[in-house]
């Protein structure tokens, strides 16, 4: 359960081990993570903290269409907070960088760096939200070996992402191998919760086309002004 529950923090350590090798790149890509994180604790990890005992209720009653409907309103929710925070990450990364850390020794240099990276990150960010709300799917019904497996699969993805991108990306190969493997965990759990009986409702499905046009609108601004 650690693991499964961890493995974003766990790609986030092999994928810095392999950055090393370059000079800033632990920062750099630390920076990044920081940042990142807020929306990804704020969002993810509070909703699946509140989600895993109701869900635990679900299965105790036998109710799995109440089951779904909580996992499909903490989807709802999840997204109307992540979607907007992502568009951020993704297309305003660099003053976002140099407004928070840019002074001392911090240099221009730097914050381009990090916000590479950051940019990188904030397409998995949608990916390592679904995740803190598809896992108690499962721990709510004590299992905990199967977001393991999918977890050491989406390990081994990482890592040779890492490893066979840093000749051609440099610092960055570890934030696109931890990007690619948590979207590979996320579609490995939905498919999971499929099998456990949990759908996606069509008011869930509507709610994500209106999310996804006002985050679209939302960026278009965001481009605008920071051409």
């Amino acid at each position: 359960a650690a693991l499964a529950g961890g493995v974003i923090q766990i790609n986030l350590l092999v994928g810095r081990q392999i950055a090393s090798f370059y000079d800033g790149a632990v920062a750099w890509l630390n920076y990044a993570d920081r940042l990142y994180q807020l929306p990804l604790g704020v969002v993810g990890i509070a909703i699946g903290v509140v989600l895993l005992p109701k869900l635990s209720l679900t299965v105790k009653n036998k109710s799995n269409s109440e089951g779904t409907h909580l996992i499909n309103k903490a989807t709802e929710f999840a997204l109307i907070l992540g979607l907007p925070a992502t568009a951020a990450l993704i297309i305003i990364p660099l003053p976002l960088i140099s407004v928070l850390f840019e002074r001392g020794a911090f240099t221009a240099e730097d914050s381009y760096k990090t916000a590479s990276a950051l940019m990188i990150y904030g397409f998995g960010l949608p990916a390592f939200i679904l995740q803190k709300i598809l896992a108690p799917a499962f721990f709510s019904r004590g299992n905990t070996q199967t977001p393991f497996k999918f977890a050491l699969v989406s390990m081994l993805v990482n890592l040779i992402t890492s490893v066979g991108l840093i000749k051609y990306y440099g610092f960055l190969a570890p934030a696109i191998g931890t990007t690619l493997s948590g979207w590979v965990m996320t579609l490995l759990l939905l498919n999971g919760t499929r099998k456990l009986g949990y759908v996606i409702t069509f008011e869930l499905k509507k709610s994500i086309i209106k999310i996804g046009c006002s985050t679209v609108l939302m960026s278009i601004f965001l481009w605008y002004f920071n051409i």
